[in-house]
């Protein structure tokens, strides 16, 4: 539970996108995500909601943070290889910061990779203009790493969580 002056006491809940409610759902945080991020850091169009549900279901998967009944946030995860997994898009909207629902998300893409039985996983991010969303990944265990692969914006900063014991 998370408490706020404003809300009295509300929770987070994170779970598996899996119906075409969440899909849509899915797709309008993608879409409001885009928008959000610096015009230099966009990914482009975000896929239609069959689409999304291809992409992210069997090894990947996509989480929906609610508040209550209103969708606040988003992560996606996927496979890379047998031992590799990376975090795409994690999103929370601004008016719904600060109430735990990127930890929750990242939290659950975590224990994703790690039943799936990746040893590692992968993110970028731009540490400069994206300062929180670095602060977070490093609180989770995320250290700095070589690029895993290409991306199509400048200066990434490229981060890994080992999940061997």
């Amino acid at each position: 539970m998370i408490r706020s002056a404003h809300l009295g006491v509300v929770a987070i809940t994170v779970g598996v996108a899996q119906s075409a409610g969440d899909f849509g759902r899915l797709s309008d945080l993608f879409a409001t995500y885009e928008r959000d991020l610096p015009a230099e850091l966009r990914h482009g169009t975000v896929p239609e909601v069959a689409a999304l549900a291809a992409e992210y279901g069997g090894e990947n998967a996509a989480f929906v943070a609610m508040l209550g009944p209103e969708p606040v946030g988003c992560v996606g995860i996927k496979t890379l290889d047998a031992d590799r997994a990376v975090i795409l898009r994690l999103f929370v909207k601004p008016q719904s910061r600060g109430l735990g629902a990127a930890r929750g998300l990242m939290i659950a893409a975590i224990e994703f990779a790690r039943s799936h039985g990746r040893k590692r996983i992968v993110l970028d991010t731009h540490k400069e203009q994206l300062p929180a969303a670095y602060r977070l990944y490093r609180s989770l265990g995320f250290t700095e790493c070589t690029p895993y692969g290409s991306v199509s914006y400048a200066c990434p900063t490229f981060m890994e969580l080992r999940l061997e014991q």
